[in-house]
């Protein structure tokens, strides 16, 4: 029986040669011995939580994938961390992405209100708009108007807020699905 991997770095060695000639049951220990911290480097980087053991996972994954590119004996903690670290800086990027998509989104339905000119299609995507803001609770409409109407940067935003900016994404982020859903919920009905 081998020593634990994470107080015995030729234990872990062992592991990591035993897993590149085939043995892939010797991959569970590895794990184990890396899963804590690895969760907790996530955690520290990553500002949505219900990630974590999702690119905990993922990093896992593409470590015993990629296993045969790993020199054993050098730290794999450190390997596994900068795996995290690159699926971290993806899945930012794909929430700035999608974040600023929902902005884009959002903006074009404001100035198409705010000029009076809807479409025959998106006149009544825009009056479920209003009726959607409308029906937000009133701190979420004071957030509407300083990000929409005032175009309030996200600092200016937490600062007058006294929040974290990444706290102020958020509420933006699951504002704008509320009134995503608000919409679609409205223009389902008005179709039925």
């Amino acid at each position: 029986m081998l020593a634990e991997p994470s107080a015995n770095p030729d234990a872990e060695a062992a592991l990591v040669l035993a897993v590149q000639a085939g043995d892939t049951a010797a991959f569970e220990p590895l794990v184990d011995a890396h899963l804590d911290h690895l969760r907790a480097f996530i955690a520290l980087k990553l500002p949505h939580g219900h990630l974590v053991d999702e690119i905990a996972h993922e990093a896992f994954v593409f470590a015993f994938r990629h296993i045969s590119g790993f020199t054993a004996g050098t730290s794999l903690r450190g390997w596994l961390r900068a795996i995290a670290a690159n699926l971290i800086r993806a899945e930012l990027q794909r929430f700035r992405r999608e974040q600023e998509n929902q902005l884009h989104y959002a903006r074009h339905l404001v100035l198409q209100a705010e000029i009076h000119e809807p479409d025959a299609t998106d006149g009544a995507e825009v009056e479920h708009l209003r009726d959607c803001v409308h029906a937000l609770p009133a701190h979420l409409q004071d957030l509407v108007a300083m990000r929409y109407r005032e175009e309030l940067p996200i600092e200016r935003i937490a600062a007058k807020l006294d929040r974290t900016q990444t706290n102020v994404w958020q509420m933006l982020f699951r504002m704008r699905q509320q009134l995503r859903q608000c919409i679609e919920g409205k223009t389902g009905k008005a179709r039925a």
